[in-house]
């Protein structure tokens, strides 16, 4: 039997979303660590995004609404943007638990647009580290911030 989760990969995939195996990254974590993981945000990361967390702002969903807004058109959940700092982090070296996370948004991303996460370990204290990330399309810093996470 299927499981859910293969099930929803095949429902994502298509619509037009890239599944990408989950693969941890390598090194030795410490200060001046540097990692970096990108996704294309397609419609069907929008609608999922919108219908799981409940955010249905028509921003994200009618366009003749979001034309009339000062971004021109529908732009991508902020958060959904950020979440794919969420999936870089996870990948670093070891077991990673998300504990706090502060973001500044500084530019709308488009649905087809590329997210690039780029982030660098700032501070280590024992198993706790913290990272200063900054998210781009192209090379347009597009949200920028600081996470923390536990790692054993």
């Amino acid at each position: 039997m299927m499981s859910l989760l293969e099930e929803m990969k095949g429902i994502y995939s298509k619509k037009g979303g890239k599944v990408k195996p989950f693969e941890k990254f390598e090194g030795e974590l410490k200060e001046g660590y540097r990692f970096e993981y990108e996704k294309k945000l397609c419609e069907i990361d929008v609608a999922m995004f919108g219908l799981i967390s409940g955010d249905l702002n028509p921003v994200h969903f009618d366009e003749d609404f979001a034309s009339k807004t000062r971004f021109g058109g529908r732009v991508v959940h902020g958060m959904l943007t950020t979440s794919l700092v969420s999936a870089a982090v996870a990948r670093l070296p070891g077991t990673v638990v998300l504990l706090e996370q502060s973001f500044r948004y500084t530019s709308p991303v488009r649905i087809g647009d590329v997210v690039r996460v780029e982030g660098v370990v700032s501070g280590v204290e024992k198993n706790r580290y913290t990272i200063d990330v900054k998210c781009y399309t192209g090379d347009k810093v597009v949200a920028e911030g600081v996470v923390k996470v536990l790692i054993w």
